[in-house]
């Protein structure tokens, strides 16, 4: 006994309209569908070799580091640093941490280079004894847009802070074993230990270790740029 099948007729036509594309036609590629956003676009110069970039934390700035014909630029969103030498060296044993203000009017670089003066030293063992361990390491620099700091005992890397208006920035060093903080143009120690404080409210206070004890002073105006 046979029993009839039927199918219905919108499946019929369904199957026999598919069946060609099925076995004739490749799958279209997946786009990738980019949602809606709002931007902002910069023009950057038109430079050799772009070494690095970076975003602020808040999401409001960029910075771009780049070199044209061996002359290095930094560029904060619009404004580009023209005047910024270029100290930077090909040869650093490592790449320099770099930052920016608030508001993007100061550019500041970390970075290390090699001491000269150590291969200059006598050949053998016996020269080179007499050079403290922390002599034997690259040396810090710091650089505020044009200004150059440094450079400072190697073991002890410097990090650059700024006050939330961008009128002040701080950094400690080390040099000869002593440790300084430098605030703008003023310079405030040796301690035998220091670290500094910038607050989001603008607050700056200084830390130090001297004589066994232990100091917080807060700086209640910018310091005036002659050392102390």
């Amino acid at each position: 006994m046979t029993g009839k099948f039927k199918i219905p007729l919108p499946v019929l036509i369904f199957g026999l309209v598919s069946l060609p594309l099925v076995s004739g036609c490749k799958p279209e590629p997946r786009q990738i569908r980019r949602l809606p956003h709002d931007y902002v676009k910069y023009k950057l110069s038109k430079y050799d070799s772009l070494e690095y970039f970076n975003i602020s934390p808040d999401g409001s700035r960029f910075m771009a580091l780049y070199k044209i014909k061996d002359q290095w630029f930094a560029q904060v969103n619009e404004r580009v640093f023209e005047d910024f030498q270029g100290t930077l060296l090909d040869s650093f044993s490592s790449k320099p941490k770099y930052s920016f203000s608030p508001g993007g009017s100061r550019v500041g670089l970390v970075y290390q280079k090699e001491n000269r003066y150590l291969f200059r030293a006598a050949n053998g063992a016996a020269g080179r004894a007499n050079i403290p361990p922390a002599d034997t390491l690259p040396r810090w620099f710091v650089q505020i847009n044009q200004n150059i700091y440094g450079g400072f005992d190697g073991d002890h890397m410097p990090v650059i802070k700024y006050s939330p208006d961008g009128s002040v920035f701080g950094f400690v060093y080390k040099n000869r074993g002593l440790y300084y903080i430098r605030l703008n143009e003023a310079v405030f120690g040796p301690y035998q230990m220091a670290d500094l404080s910038i607050t989001g409210d603008g607050r700056i206070t200084i830390a130090r270790v001297e004589k066994g004890y232990a100091y917080l002073e807060e700086i209640e105006k910018i310091p005036n740029p002659k050392q102390r």
